[in-house]
């Protein structure tokens, strides 16, 4: 059944007004992305912690002997079993599986939009589990940004409204040089005033990408965000989200099919069958590819 705008926000608002988080698992792609954007808005012997260079740099985000199972009995899937790892602050991860394999719920129990069935969830420092839903909703709407493979822009609202959106929604606004900063850098500012409908794809996911930047948020998450574009737009959109982590030290953990967006990454996580199965550092594309090739699927 197709979904109206104006319904999907409707629903949100109710269930935030509440003080519940909306059960997004059951809604479609733009159902959850609206929502999500109310909301505030992601074995074998692998370290916790990454090696190298960022061995001991503090985690943004970490789950610890994390399961998720969705069914019982026979049926039970296990979507984690027993996840266990970090996310390294000023480092961007790229998070990689065949379909099927748990890539997305770690991305989301990582962000606190999945409830795990056991273990336990960490931003920065604040243990996830104990936290209230209004209070998670806040800690989602001041810590983490996410980008959306589908972008899901509000249509009846600007560029520059839908970038301000989740800080309007906590009845903030952008501090003034970060917001020009962010839509400087991504080719936005001869665009602010326009409706998604006027703008291009690649104009569509730079929107999406300053709306999760622009309040300075711990961490990033980012689901599949090059998904829907041409792979010049692609690569500018990849190349924005490395300078940010390398120049201004962000946070980002990214979700994708593509072994060549793998590779702006500084690190990749495999994901097989609910497990993380390998962990590389500075990847190359023929790298994953080679990695991804072994899991036969």
């Amino acid at each position: 059944m197709a979904e109206s705008t104006g319904g999907v926000l409707l629903l949100a608002a109710v269930e935030y007004s509440r003080g519940s988080r909306p059960e997004v698992s059951r809604c479609t792609t733009t159902a959850r992305g609206l929502i999500l954007i109310m909301m505030g808005m992601t074995i074998i012997d692998i370290p916790t912690t990454p090696p190298g260079r960022f061995a001991h740099q503090r985690p943004a985000a970490r789950l610890e002997d994390a399961f998720k199972i969705y069914g019982e009995g026979d049926s039970a899937v296990r979507a984690l079993d027993n996840v266990s790892v970090e996310f390294t602050t000023g480092a961007f991860t790229a998070i990689m599986g065949p379909s099927g394999s748990g890539k997305s719920t770690l991305m989301h129990s990582a962000a606190g939009l999945d409830h795990l069935t056991s273990g336990r969830v960490f931003i920065g420092d604040t243990d996830l589990s104990g936290l209230s839903d209004r209070d998670l909703t806040l800690l989602r709407r001041t810590k983490i940004g996410f980008i959306f493979q589908a972008f899901n822009l509000i249509p009846t609202l600007t560029a520059a409204e839908n970038i301000e959106l989740p800080l309007a929604l906590g009845g903030n606004r952008p501090d003034p040089s970060t917001f020009a900063r962010v839509v400087e850098v991504l080719g936005l500012s001869n665009r602010l005033g326009h409706r998604p409908s006027e703008l291009s794809g690649g104009q569509q996911q730079r929107v999406a990408v300053a709306r999760a930047l622009v309040s300075e948020p711990e961490i990033v998450f980012a689901d599949e965000p090059t998904g829907n574009l041409d792979s010049r737009t692609g690569a500018e959109i990849l190349s924005f989200m490395q300078r940010a982590v390398r120049d201004v030290g962000q946070t980002i953990v990214m979700v994708t099919h593509d072994p060549t967006a793998a590779s702006y990454a500084d690190r990749v996580v495999f994901v097989n069958d609910g497990s993380i199965v390998d962990d590389m550092l500075e990847p190359t594309t023929d790298a994953v590819y080679d990695r991804m090739k072994a899991f036969g699927r």
